[in-house]
């Protein structure tokens, strides 16, 4: 069964795309690290897809896989946009470890 660990490894792919443009030739990894604007654009598209899914699991409309095949999606997606900026899952982590625990300020307009 996978677990929290395959996303090192898939961070490992999409590092070595990243760094041999000439091994990489034709992946699809390697063609969204080559457009910035098309990895945004996935982003969107993906982080769409996912709400869909989920909103559709809500009303009884689709499955638990599906949703987790768009939040697969998304992840990648994801993880190729920090890549192509330098930032680490690491960076990202330690964020969120930072924030565990802490009280989220109010935004302002968000009660």
């Amino acid at each position: 069964m996978a677990d929290e660990r395959f996303l090192a490894k898939l961070w490992a792919i999409i590092e070595s795309r990243k760094a041999d443009h000439a091994a990489a030739t034709g992946s699809y990894t390697r063609k969204l690290l080559d457009a910035p604007p098309r990895i945004r654009r996935k982003i969107i598209e993906e982080a769409y897809e996912v709400n869909e899914a989920h909103q559709a699991l809500f009303d009884g409309k689709d499955t638990k896989d599906h949703l987790a095949h768009e939040a697969a999606d998304l992840i990648y997606h994801l993880l190729v946009l920090l890549a192509s900026a330098d930032v680490t899952p690491s960076e990202v982590y330690t964020i969120l470890e930072h924030r565990q625990g802490q009280p989220h300020p109010v935004k302002p307009g968000n009660p």
